[in-house]
């Protein structure tokens, strides 16, 4: 069967108008007002991201292969089930797999991984936020949960080992190529983004991730050239402005 999935182009990700340009030449600015302006242009692109995540989604059926990396209790993963392709969901809370497996254990298009996906095999610590602590708040705190060592700088509490899987091997594994990757996985992404396009980058077609400098300025710089080598980069599409 052939797909009928395709990626959107990088023109998505590009600056569009005189303000998003202006604020793109504003991120050269100093201290907090470059950072205003890389904020407000994340923001503007990232409505285009909403469109072109949901027009990917359109084109997805039986025959193809996704990913959702950081399921959660299955939201996304759901809606990427709906389309009949084929599904890798990865959690690697075992209390909010639980919730994943209940919700979507039973389709047989779905293969489900309690899990964190990373840049190499080995295992991690899982860090949870304190209002996980909070049994009416822990659904939504679960999203926060992090194998990223920055959770603990954030106050997170150390909640055991899970393993790690390495995406890139992972994807190099599958039977065909990826048609869709999303990545929400709270701010281990970059590790993971530099070893897929290292070792896989002709693996997957279009990718979606929501990147999370807010909470480790950090990582701006490499936030940014990664920004400018995929907004360059007609193949793969991955795009960091979808929230």
């Amino acid at each position: 069967m052939t797909s009928r999935f395709a990626p959107p182009d990088a023109d998505t990700l590009r600056p569009q108008g005189a303000f998003e340009t202006a604020m793109m030449r504003g991120q050269a600015l100093p201290g907090g007002l470059g950072y205003i302006c890389f904020r407000k242009l994340k923001r503007r692109i990232g409505q285009r991201a909403h469109a072109a995540f949901e027009a990917a989604l359109a084109g997805l059926g039986p025959g193809d292969i996704v990913v959702d990396l950081g399921a959660n209790v299955g939201d996304i993963s759901a809606r990427l089930a709906a389309t009949g392709a084929t599904l890798h969901a990865f959690e690697p809370d075992p209390e909010t797999f639980g919730h994943l497996a209940a919700r979507l254990g039973h389709l047989p298009n779905v293969t489900l991984h309690n899990a964190a996906a990373g840049g190499r095999d080995g295992s991690a610590t899982l860090f949870r936020p304190p209002s996980w602590a909070e049994e009416d708040r822990r659904r939504s705190a679960s999203k926060a949960n992090s194998v990223a060592a920055m959770a603990e700088a954030r106050g997170f509490v150390p909640s055991g080992e899970v393993p790690v899987v390495d995406f890139a091997r992972f994807l190099n594994g599958l039977p065909d190529v990826a048609q869709l990757v999303k990545v929400d996985i709270e701010g281990a992404e970059w590790e993971l983004i530099e070893a897929v396009m290292d070792r896989a980058p002709d693996r997957f077609r279009a990718m979606f991730v929501e990147t999370h400098e807010r909470v480790d300025r950090a990582v701006l710089p490499l936030v940014k050239r990664m920004q400018a080598r995929f907004a360059a980069e007609p193949a793969p599409y991955v795009n960091l402005y979808w929230t």
